[in-house]
């Protein structure tokens, strides 16, 4: 096996050990973080697989598959998006090996297998997403809108002050509402009534 395949090996067991450090701390999400080790395992084996047959120069070729009938799926389907799987293992760790990664598929010796073996890129380009990271060659993703500014604040609505509140100092309370006192008696009240 090849420095390439090992290298790959390396850096996905060491999320895979990861998971399993949260899957102990936090039982109610074993069922998606088990799902997620096994996953990681199958891209191990198929990375591992092209990259036998590269070196043993005995790359199958590429057939085109008849659809298959869609069945009934027993296990639940992963996240998808953009760097689902880093949200969901939310780890310090998780995200160091996402960046060894990157770093991995920029090496020179990833470039020219990726070049030579175009369908690895079926392998490397929906975890690369799923980590979050970008494939060497492929475009930035899309920068994320500008922040919609603050809507003004409303002002509060302040209720008028009752009669002998605080109408202005030094004056008379008679002056203060135009002359007229305001009183339960008053016809503005009567309407309420």
């Amino acid at each position: 096996m090849t420095t390439l395949a090992t290298q790959f090996r390396t850096i996905l067991a060491g999320l895979q050990a990861v998971i399993g450090i949260i899957a102990a701390k936090n039982p109610p999400h074993l069922p998606l973080l088990t799902q997620i080790y096994f996953h990681l395992n199958r891209t191990i084996q198929r990375f591992e697989r092209l990259v036998t047959h590269w070196c043993n120069n005995t790359l199958p070729k590429q057939r085109q598959r008849a659809p298959r009938p869609a069945r009934p799926r027993t296990t639940p389907r992963l996240p998808a998006g953009r760097a689902w799987l880093i949200r969901n293992v939310d780890h310090y760790n998780a995200r160091g090996h996402a960046l060894q990664l990157q770093h991995f598929l920029a090496t020179p010796e990833c470039i020219a297998f990726l070049a030579e073996v175009p369908r690895a890129g079926k392998i490397l380009r929906p975890l690369a997403r799923s980590l979050g990271i970008q494939m060497p060659g492929d475009p930035p993703p899309p920068l994320p809108k500008p922040a919609r500014p603050p809507k003004p604040a409303k002002t509060p609505f302040l209720p008028l002050p009752l009669a002998g509140e605080g109408w202005g100092e030094g004056a008379r309370k008679d002056e203060r509402l135009g002359g007229t006192r305001l009183t339960l008696n008053h016809p503005i009240f009567s309407k309420a009534r």
